[in-house]
């Protein structure tokens, strides 16, 4: 089965809404991008593409409408789900998306492939926009969080000068690079 395959079959079994399966199939297209990118300079030796893109696809199955009043963190909830699923290697990338994660050591991105979930979801909310924009947008949805938003922007700034070092394209660049997601 293929990774969108996989993805699809578990958009179905935890119930997405069609707003939360266009956003995940944006953030997985743009890992899928950065992931082929990176895969293709010295730095992504260690990087297994479809792995990857599977992680970003599923990074917010913990926001299943199933999980509704479940007190949990969705990015939480995203890491226990695919584990008991089967799909460990995707686990961490989802537990560390978060943009609040880069706040604490123990919570932000560590790997190559972390960072790619991590950035692949601060460009794609509902399209391909600036780190700054999508911060915007998630603080106006989630206020409680607003704070911890505006002091990670800097951080998830430098990640993403990170994970596009050395790519033939920049942030600015990305959307020329990302394969549009088309709904099955």
């Amino acid at each position: 089965m293929s990774t969108s395959e996989t993805a699809e079959r578990l958009f179905e079994r935890y119930a997405f809404p069609y707003w939360l399966r266009d956003h995940s199939r944006l953030v997985g297209a743009i890992a899928h991008a950065l992931a082929l990118a990176l895969a293709r300079t010295a730095a992504g030796d260690a990087i297994d593409v479809d792995t990857v893109t599977l992680a970003a696809y599923l990074h917010d199955i913990g926001r299943s409408p199933l999980l509704a009043g479940e007190p949990r963190e969705h990015n939480e909830l995203s890491a226990l789900i695919l584990a008991a699923e089967g799909l460990s290697e995707c686990a961490e990338p989802a537990r560390r998306h978060a943009i609040y994660t880069v706040l604490d050591a123990a919570t932000a991105p560590r790997t190559l492939a972390e960072k790619i979930v991590y950035i692949a979801d601060r460009r794609g909310g509902m399209k391909i926009e600036t780190m700054t924009e999508r911060a915007k947008d998630t603080a106006a949805r989630h206020p409680k969080f607003a704070g911890d938003i505006v002091r990670a922007i800097p951080i998830a700034l430098g990640i993403e000068r990170e994970v596009f070092a050395g790519l033939p394209f920049g942030p600015d660049a990305l959307a020329a690079h990302v394969a549009m997601p088309v709904a099955p």
